[in-house]
């Protein structure tokens, strides 16, 4: 059943790669160039403290799209997950075309999950064999796969992860998968409401700009990268192993698809980390390029009037930060993303009147990503899902549901993080960390050995032991696959019913 049967919600959603959150300049980041997102931000709501649900590409996404965590999906890391019945399917089910544009980054990857459409765009372009549809386009127009040219030189190690996009700048996929995002709106005819995925490869690595880009930095300060006081030796050996993998030169061997991030960081000075920021930063700014296009698109055709419009991404990038590259461990630049919500133009003169420009600084997890769009759309949520709706929250700016803490898995790491603390698990691990944010911001006193903390960390287990719980009996359904696919109710005297402690969990009909 739909919200509004008679002008029924669009929804499009924009999604990056590996985007840090403090990149949107009219979020207090003088660093960045992003017009077209400050606008965003001005006409809608910013999630301050957005985080994702996995450390990793393929981990994030399957969270966001199925709407579980990893312990009842079983993807930590680049597993399959294509297979899982997902949100998009009860609003494809709902009468919406649902389409995605760009990078899904779903296993394996020519599955068509619940898009009634797809342009298929994956990390990097295999130009021989199989190959997505921007290796297609490129192929069509004679050209090399960019990365492939700028990782082949024997130089890559030196470069930290860039260098200038050596084509044309048509050809960069992210103007590519801008193009074809505002061909598809230009181009939709269909009586149905939609649903549209615009999934962007940058800012994930190489680091390469089109010139243009990377020449709006030139000159500009931009923030070195903050290193810790005792360095990675003072942190769990994963910190180290994790950037001596990046520096494996035997993956050089396997072309383009590994070489792109590797990078050591050990030698170089503080010219060399600008620039690999600034070629960052470029991407970004490329990117915020195409909103204006998308957003300018949808305003063509009138589309802002009733279009939920939401920008965020899979996860961050440490860029330097505490000596490390990339992603993979649980550090805040990692695991916490942007994230704007602009309304549709007749919600900003009704319901969500006067939230244009809004910051929401409160805890916001991608667990509940789903839930609120099925509740803004009036589609019924399912119970595998482990998230809740924020709907209300997002309009009004009710924080009655905030959660007060929010998790993170990925391969064998958990992370629980409140407003101010953060503990991260090591599964089958001597190591752990726990951090006490307010004082500790970059997370350099490891607060885990210290008897002070020992009960605070005990209950922080406990209750995440009664979250699994929770989680894995109302998610790990035998029916997963079906559309509300249910557990029983329990019998009606028992005092605890499952369904009351798995708050916004819709109660089955009996």
């Amino acid at each position: 059943m739909l919200r509004n049967s008679t002008q029924p919600m669009n929804v499009v959603v924009i999604k990056t790669d590996q985007q840090r959150s403090d990149t949107i300049a009219a979020l207090g980041n003088s660093h960045m160039i992003t017009p077209h997102l400050d606008r965003l931000v001005h006409d809608g709501v910013a999630f301050t403290n957005a985080f994702c649900c996995g450390a990793t590409c393929v981990a994030s996404r399957a969270a966001f799209y199925t709407g579980q965590f990893a312990h009842n999906t079983g993807c930590y890391s680049f597993e399959p997950w294509a297979h899982n019945r997902t949100w998009l399917h009860e609003i494809r089910d709902a009468g919406y075309r649902t389409a995605a544009v760009g990078k899904v980054h779903h296993s394996p990857g020519e599955a068509p999950m619940a898009f009634d459409e797809r342009l298929y765009v994956e990390n990097f372009p295999e130009m021989d064999g199989f190959h997505d549809d921007y290796a297609t386009y490129l192929k069509a127009e004679g050209q090399e796969s960019g990365c492939r040219l700028i990782t082949m030189d024997g130089n890559w190690m030196q470069k930290c992860a860039s260098d200038v996009f050596p084509l044309d700048e048509k050809y960069h996929v992210d103007q590519y998968v801008g193009r074809m995002a505002v061909r598809w709106i230009r181009d939709y005819d269909a009586s149905e409401p939609f649903y549209l995925h615009v999934g962007f490869q940058g800012p994930h690595d190489p680091f390469d700009p089109p010139q243009r880009f990377l020449e709006m930095y030139d000159g500009r300060d931009v923030p070195l990268p903050h290193r810790d006081t005792r360095g990675l030796a003072d942190r769990p050996p994963q910190y180290a192993r994790h950037m001596e993998a990046t520096r494996e030169s035997l993956r050089f061997d396997k072309g383009p698809n590994h070489a792109t991030w590797g990078v050591d960081l050990r030698d170089k000075d503080d010219e060399q980390l600008r620039r690999m920021r600034r070629h960052y930063y470029a991407l970004v700014t490329q990117i915020d390029e195409m909103v204006g296009t998308i957003v300018a698109a949808l305003e063509s055709r009138g589309m802002l009037e009733n279009t939920l419009l939401v920008f965020t991404s899979d996860h961050g990038e440490n860029l330097g930060d505490h000596d490390l590259m990339y992603k993979w461990l649980m550090t805040d630049q990692t695991v916490r993303v942007p994230m704007v919500v602009r309304f549709p133009d007749a919600m900003s003169r009704g319901a969500a009147a006067g939230r244009a420009g809004s910051l929401d600084q409160a805890l916001f997890t991608q667990i509940d990503f789903g839930p609120t769009i099925l509740d803004a759309l009036g589609i019924e949520r399912p119970q595998r899902l482990d998230g809740r709706s924020a709907w209300a929250r997002w309009v009004s700016g009710d924080l009655t549901g905030a959660p007060d803490r929010v998790y993170c898995e990925d391969t064998y790491l958990t992370m629980v993080r409140t407003a101010d603390r953060k503990l991260i698990m090591y599964a089958g691990q001597e190591y752990e960390e726990y951090f006490d944010i307010s004082t500790d911001e970059w997370e350099e006193n490891n607060l885990a050995a210290n008897p002070e903390y020992r009960a605070e960390i005990s209950d922080f287990k406990v209750e995440t032991l009664e979250w699994l719980q929770v989680s894995r009996y109302l998610g790990s359904l035998p029916q997963i696959g079906r559309p509300n696919g249910r557990r029983a109710i329990w019998p009606e005297n028992h005092p605890h019913d499952p369904f009351v402690l798995h708050p916004g969990c819709i109660r089955p009909v009996s």
